[in-house]
């Protein structure tokens, strides 16, 4: 469903990585002077008793993501008023949901027997195996109105890692049609997509390295959506009136970044940050954003951010019992979010954060 943007991970060979090619890395506590941001008394911190990550939420508060099954192996879950539903694998070890859309489809991926990584979509306790879409391993990030989007990868002709865009509508399997690398992150109900092109389809290395942009994919049609003065951006979320976040460089270096949000009318707009770094993942039809914010733009220890309004300061999360609030994944429109929190042992626990307002 989105109006999200959910930090996807891919079960290939074995290793976990995240989209982007970067490691999962949990933060540490804040130290003294890294508190900048003021924490919200609008949403409550609620532990949903699952050890794994939450990393969709849709408008009826279903809720998936992952879950640590009895051999530790992560599997693909789904949690429904209470209720958690394992919903297994494609034959292998491991699976994620990565998305839900209003009427309870779940897209995600999985391992097979064969150690190939699948898609699929589970819908009424029913699976379809989507397959890897031509390439190695097939992970979809966002599902709407039935409408899967996400990333194949493949093996180049000089055996290099590439991925590429993708888009399932009614059993149909398209790639978006763009040159180069990219991925699809996010899906509207109008069908409207959003995500990246890598110009340099380079897997695995650093956005500052390369030179990408945030595209619009409309009706078969691809707009590049800019940066805020530097040679790359990423998309991460987009809503049902056509907003977008995500991440740019701010210099010709690439190594300066901040968070955005784009729309047709206005183009691209820096959030409020500070002076510190803000990454938002996901934006609902009313225009809040969620993400993490830091204080510093290198090194400093981000957090589960909440942002109301583009143009002001961000506020943070709170955390939930016994854990620290470490993401931010996804926000449905009544303004509910899902993440993750770390406890003792470096346990993940999936979160839900629930506006007070609305109890």
């Amino acid at each position: 469903m989105r109006s999200t943007r959910k930090a996807v991970t891919a079960l290939v060979g074995g290793l976990i990585a995240t989209s982007a090619g970067h490691l999962a890395v949990m933060t540490p506590p804040a130290a003294a002077g890294q508190e900048c941001a003021v924490v919200s008394d609008q949403w409550q911190a609620i532990d949903l008793g699952v050890v794994g990550e939450a990393l969709d939420i849709n408008d009826r508060g279903q809720i998936v993501g992952w879950k640590k099954g009895a051999t530790g192996a992560s599997r693909a879950m789904l949690w429904d008023d209470g209720r958690v539903t394992e919903i297994g694998t494609l034959g292998g070890r491991e699976s994620r949901a990565t998305a839900v859309d209003d009427d309870g489809r779940i897209a995600g991926y999985s391992d097979t027997a064969e150690r190939e990584t699948h898609g699929f979509v589970w819908h009424n306790g029913k699976v379809t195996d989507l397959g890897t879409l031509g390439g190695y391993a097939a992970m979809p990030r966002d599902i709407s109105k039935g409408v899967v989007v996400g990333e194949f990868r493949r093996l180049g002709e000089d055996k290099t890692r590439r991925g590429q865009g993708f888009l399932v509508k009614n059993g149909a399997k398209a790639s978006l049609g763009l040159s180069g690398g990219s991925a699809a992150e996010d899906v509207n109900k109008s069908g409207h997509v959003t995500g990246t092109h890598r110009r340099t389809d380079r897997l695995g290395v650093p956005a500052h390295e390369q030179s990408q942009r945030a595209f619009l994919w409309k009706n078969g049609a691809v707009k590049e959506l800019g940066t805020l003065g530097g040679n790359w951006s990423e998309a991460r979320g987009l809503n049902g009136r056509g907003q977008i976040v995500g991440e740019s460089a701010l210099g010709a270096d690439g190594v300066l970044q901040g968070g955005f949000v784009w729309s047709a009318e206005t183009g691209m707009r820096r959030i409020e940050d500070g002076d510190g770094l803000a990454r938002p993942a996901a934006i609902n039809d009313k225009g809040v954003i969620v993400g993490t914010h830091s204080c510093e733009t290198a090194y400093g220890v981000a957090r589960p951010s909440v942002w109301t309004d583009p143009g002001k300061a961000p506020v943070r999360l709170p955390n939930p019992a016994g854990g620290v609030a470490t993401v931010a994944n996804a926000i449905n429109d009544k303004g509910d979010i899902v993440g993750m929190s770390l406890h003792a042992g470096n346990q993940p626990h999936a979160v839900l954060w629930k506006p007070i307002s609305a109890n």
